[in-house]
């Protein structure tokens, strides 16, 4: 039930002087946006009529309540505010014969998509519930899977685009070689074993080699050891997962060669269709 003026937080329920606001998790989106901008996509919906509203002026307000971004509803209701610097912001909604609403702050991150349902009303009521259906970092189902793996916190070790950044490694090995369990052996003539590497988990009896994955594609087959640096640069990686032994191996990836461990790579390809800037 919506109180007048309150204001209260929890994982699912914003409530503010507009009404009250839901927030919660849902489908991915096909947004496309860079991956240090954010996105938000959402419908505004007549209250009482339970029907579309077209041609509400939607806005984005920062802290200091400047106007960031702008969208019109279509006739199905629905507005797509792209490219939104991180940070905290506020939706401001107009429309002609409705009350204006002013969403309670909230964030959007790098690189995340929010899908929101503003409701308004038609007699000036301040009753706007404002629904976040989904909010995802990607705007495509292969990397979302990625990421809620990652959430969940499943058996592997994982390295999103923001560690990867953080730590600037000049190769994909020099992230890996504190993981547990994974061994880097060099794979060039001279014996460097900075040069090459090649990828294994360490066993009882020894060592055995590591089932590569790019993009959801086996990179090597019957057990053969690439180098894991030819495959990808660091700068061309949203992410890794790592996973130690055939029993915490998500099914997409089983396979006979897996019953080592797995090392996925995800390109930042992956995760676009078309964007040149991303």
């Amino acid at each position: 039930m919506c109180r007048h003026g309150a204001t209260w937080l929890t994982w699912s329920v914003v409530a503010a002087i507009a009404g009250c606001f839901w927030f919660a998790h849902g489908q991915p989106l096909q947004a496309q946006a860079s991956p240090v901008d954010g996105t938000i996509r959402g419908t505004v919906i007549d209250v009482v009529r339970d029907r579309p509203v077209v041609a509400a002026t939607v806005h984005v307000l920062d802290e200091a309540d400047r106007i960031r971004g702008e969208a019109i509803t279509d006739e199905a209701g629905q507005f797509l505010l792209p490219r939104l610097a991180p940070g905290a912001f506020r939706l401001r909604v107009r429309a002609l014969g409705y009350a204006e609403v002013v969403s309670p702050h909230w964030r959007v991150e790098s690189g995340e998509v929010l899908t929101v349902v503003l409701r308004v009303h038609p007699d000036a009521i301040l009753l706007a519930p404002l629904e976040v259906t989904a909010s995802s970092r990607t705007d495509t189902p292969v990397l979302e899977r990625f990421y809620d793996r990652m959430d969940r916190g499943i058996s592997g070790v994982f390295f999103d685009r923001q560690q990867i950044q953080a730590r600037n490694p000049m190769r994909i090995t020099d992230l890996l070689a504190d993981v547990p369990g994974v061994r880097l052996v060099g794979a060039a003539d001279d014996g460097d074993p900075r040069r090459d590497q090649i990828i294994r988990f360490s066993r009882s009896l020894g060592q055995c080699p590591a089932q590569i994955f790019v993009d959801g594609l086996p990179a090597n087959r019957g057990g053969q050891e690439i180098p894991l640096d030819v495959l990808a640069s660091p700068a061309m990686l949203e992410g890794i997962e790592v996973y130690r032994g055939l029993s915490g191996v998500p099914p997409e990836f089983l396979s006979a060669d897996a019953r080592c461990g797995v090392v996925a790579l995800w390109t930042r390809r992956a995760g676009t269709r078309s964007d040149p800037d991303r």
